[in-house]
């Protein structure tokens, strides 16, 4: 695969999905050490493999799919420890992961949508504090409000976008 398009076509999938398939691998196999070491293995064959990827369709199932082929052939080479779950179990926790991150989709979405609907004021707290990483007492000082205030607006945000996202998703659930 020396194309130069397909080459930054997998780069761009694998930053945007990487992490995720990490956390997936993670919750597979509960070992931090071995979830690393299967990884970098995921990662190497998903890039050997890239040519097989069809474009336009869901990368990120694709490479759940090969991390799950993975951990189970890992499972299998490693007998002499504790064999932890079955092929079978494997497969419902990997369902159960799958239908936990269309859940998490949603609510990523519904979260995005609910942010647009802030006040420009509310949206300013929420970018200074999580986006740029700013401490409550810092934005505190940068909008000339006191700490006790901006840590009451935050909370105040956080119960509305709660509710915004309950009841999108909720809503959406039902359609």
């Amino acid at each position: 695969m020396s194309d130069s398009p397909r080459t930054e076509e997998y780069v761009r999938l694998w930053t945007t999905h990487g992490q995720q398939v990490y956390a997936y691998i993670l919750s597979l196999v509960a070992n931090r050490a071995d979830a690393e070491e299967l990884f970098q293995d995921v990662s190497m064959t998903l890039w050997v493999k890239f040519d097989q990827f069809i474009p336009g369709s869901d990368f990120r199932a694709w490479a759940y799919r090969v991390a799950l082929n993975k951990v189970g052939s890992f499972q299998q080479l490693r007998r002499h420890r504790t064999l932890l779950c079955t092929s079978e179990a494997l497969e419902m926790v990997d369902q159960a992961i799958l239908a936990g991150v269309g859940r998490l989709d949603a609510q990523h979405d519904a979260l995005a949508d609910c942010l647009d609907k802030l006040t420009p004021r509310d949206r300013d707290l929420i970018d200074r504090r999580y986006r740029q990483g700013t401490s409550p007492k810092a934005v505190a000082e940068q909008v000339g409000r006191s700490a006790t205030a901006v840590y009451k607006a935050l909370s105040r945000i956080h119960n509305t976008l709660l509710d915004c996202v309950q009841r999108a998703t909720v809503t959406e659930g039902r359609s």
